[in-house]
C-alpha cells in the first residue's frame, strides 16, 4: 500500500514539474512576443505616417521638381562645376580665377611627359611602344 501510495506521489511530482516548466516556457514566449509586437507596432507607426507624407501635396511637388528640373520664381539654383581629373584643387589657376593651360613639358625626345599626356595617349603607348626608327 504505502509503494503505491510513493508511486503516485512521484506521479504527481513529475506531473506537477512538467507543468511548471511548460508555464515558464510559455511566459518567456509571451515576452517575446510582446516585444516582437511593440516594434511592429512602431515600424507601423512610421509607415503611416511615411504614407501620409508620400500622399501629400509638399512631396508630390518636391518630386516633380526634382526629376523635371524645376524650380520656383523666388529660389537661385546652385550648379556645381566639376573639376578636371587629376588636377588637384587650386592647380592652375591664375591670379583672376580661371584657368590657364599648363605648357607641355617635353623630355629630351620631343616627347610630352606622362603627366601631361592623355590617359588614353598613355595606354595606347603601353600596348603599342613606339617603333625605333634609326
Amino acid at each position: 500500500m504505502w509503494l503505491v501510495f510513493g508511486l503516485a506521489a512521484i506521479f504527481f511530482l513529475v506531473i506537477y514539474g512538467q507543468q511548471l516548466l511548460l508555464e515558464h516556457d510559455l511566459k518567456e514566449r509571451i515576452a517575446v512576443q510582446r516585444s516582437e509586437n511593440a516594434a511592429l507596432d512602431d515600424f507601423n507607426t512610421r509607415l503611416k505616417s511615411n504614407l501620409l507624407y508620400y500622399k501629400s501635396d509638399k512631396y508630390i511637388e518636391q518630386r516633380a521638381r526634382e526629376d523635371l528640373n524645376l524650380r520656383r520664381a523666388d529660389e537661385e539654383v546652385l550648379i556645381p562645376i566639376k573639376e578636371e581629373v587629376g588636377t588637384p584643387r587650386g592647380a592652375g589657376e591664375s591670379a583672376t580665377g580661371g584657368k590657364t593651360t599648363p605648357d607641355p613639358v617635353q623630355n629630351n625626345n620631343g616627347e610630352q611627359s606622362a603627366q601631361e599626356r592623355p590617359v588614353w595617349q598613355a595606354w595606347l603607348l603601353l600596348f603599342s611602344p613606339p617603333s625605333s626608327s634609326h
